[in-house]
C-alpha cells in the first residue's frame, strides 16, 4: 500500500445523478474506504443488501458521529464479494438538521451564523471542522485510500468532507438543469478545495449530450483548481449491479466499458491528488 492514502470526496448540488453509485464503484476499484455521509445512506444500501436496515437501523448513535464523539476511529466493515470496506451511515445522520440530534446542536458562532456543533474530546466544535481534521488521521490509521459520499446540496457533513480531501469529484449531468448551475457551485466550493474533478456522468451519445459537452470544454466554464475529468457514459450495469462489476468472472462489453471509465476516473484523481501534494511541498 502507498505510505500516503488519498482522500476523494464526492459533492453534487442536487441529487439523482449518480453520486452513490460512482462512489461505490469508485471504492471498489481503489480498494478503498467508503465513508458513507449520505443520510438516506444509497452506498450503505447497496453495500448491505437485505441487510441494509440492521447497519442503517443499528441501535446507537451513527458511527461517524460516534467516533468524532470518542476522538476515535471508526472500524469499517470489511466487504465480502468485492465491497470495499464500509463505514456505514445511519439514520441518526437524519436528525442533524432538525435539532433532534442527541450527538450535535446548532448554535450561532462568533460571526452570528448557525453552526451545527458536535461532542469532540475537545467539548463542543462545529461539525464540518471536527470532520476535516479527522478524516485524514482516519485515513492515515486505515493505510487506505478513503471515498466519502455525502448528501446533496450544502451542509456541514459535505462542507467537512470536501475541506478535507485531496481531491473533491463533482459528477454532473449534461442537462439544462445541471450544467448552468455548475459555475456556482464551483465558486461556493473553491475556496476549500485543493484540487477537484468535474465528472460528465450518465453521458449518452445523442446530439443534446454533445451540446453541453463542448459548453463544458469551454476555458470560461470549469477554472483551476477544477478540471473536467474523463466522462462515464449512461450504463444500466453501473445502476442495477448486486456487486462491484470487477468481481465478476464473465464481462459483457457494457461491464468492460464501464470498468474502464471507473478506472479512468479513479487514476485521474489520484494523479491529481500527487500533483497538488506536489506543489503543496
Amino acid at each position: 500500500m502507498h505510505t500516503d492514502p488519498v482522500i476523494l470526496t464526492l459533492v453534487q448540488w442536487k441529487g439523482g445523478v449518480g453520486k452513490s453509485t460512482l462512489s461505490v464503484h469508485l471504492a471498489a476499484h481503489l480498494d478503498a474506504v467508503l465513508v458513507d455521509l449520505e443520510p438516506w445512506g444509497g452506498a450503505t444500501v447497496w453495500w448491505g443488501g437485505r441487510h441494509a436496515a440492521e447497519l442503517w437501523q443499528r441501535p446507537g448513535p451513527a458511527p461517524v458521529l460516534q467516533a468524532l464523539a470518542r476522538g476515535t476511529v471508526p472500524r469499517p466493515r470489511r466487504g465480502t464479494a468485492g465491497r470495499p470496506a464500509l463505514v456505514p451511515s445511519h439514520e441518526g445522520l437524519l436528525a442533524l438538521n432538525d435539532g433532534s440530534s442527541d450527538a450535535a446542536t446548532w448554535a450561532w458562532d462568533t460571526d452570528g451564523r448557525p453552526t451545527l456543533l458536535v461532542t469532540t474530546p475537545e467539548g463542543p466544535r462545529p461539525l464540518a471542522e471536527a470532520l476535516r481534521e479527522a478524516l485524514p488521521r482516519w485515513a492515515t490509521a486505515w493505510d487506505r485510500d478513503v471515498v466519502v459520499d455525502t448528501p446533496a446540496g450544502f451542509g456541514p457533513l459535505a462542507d467537512g468532507a470536501a475541506a478535507a480531501a485531496d481531491v473533491v469529484a463533482c459528477p454532473v449531468t449534461l442537462d439544462q438543469w445541471a450544467v448552468p448551475a455548475l459555475r456556482r457551485f464551483m465558486n461556493a466550493y473553491r475556496p476549500r478545495v485543493r484540487a477537484g474533478l468535474i465528472i460528465p456522468n450518465r453521458v449518452r451519445p445523442r446530439r443534446t449530450d454533445n451540446t453541453w459537452a463542448e459548453l463544458l470544454t469551454d476555458d470560461s466554464v470549469i477554472e483551476a483548481p477544477f478540471e473536467l475529468g474523463p466522462p462515464v457514459a449512461e450504463s444500466e450495469v453501473l445502476h442495477t449491479a448486486p456487486r462491484p462489476l470487477g468481481q465478476r468472472s464473465q464481462r459483457s462489453a457494457a461491464h468492460e466499458a464501464a470498468l474502464a471509465d471507473i478506472a479512468a476516473v479513479a487514476e485521474r484523481a489520484r494523479a491529481l491528488a500527487e500533483q497538488s501534494r506536489a506543489l503543496a511541498s
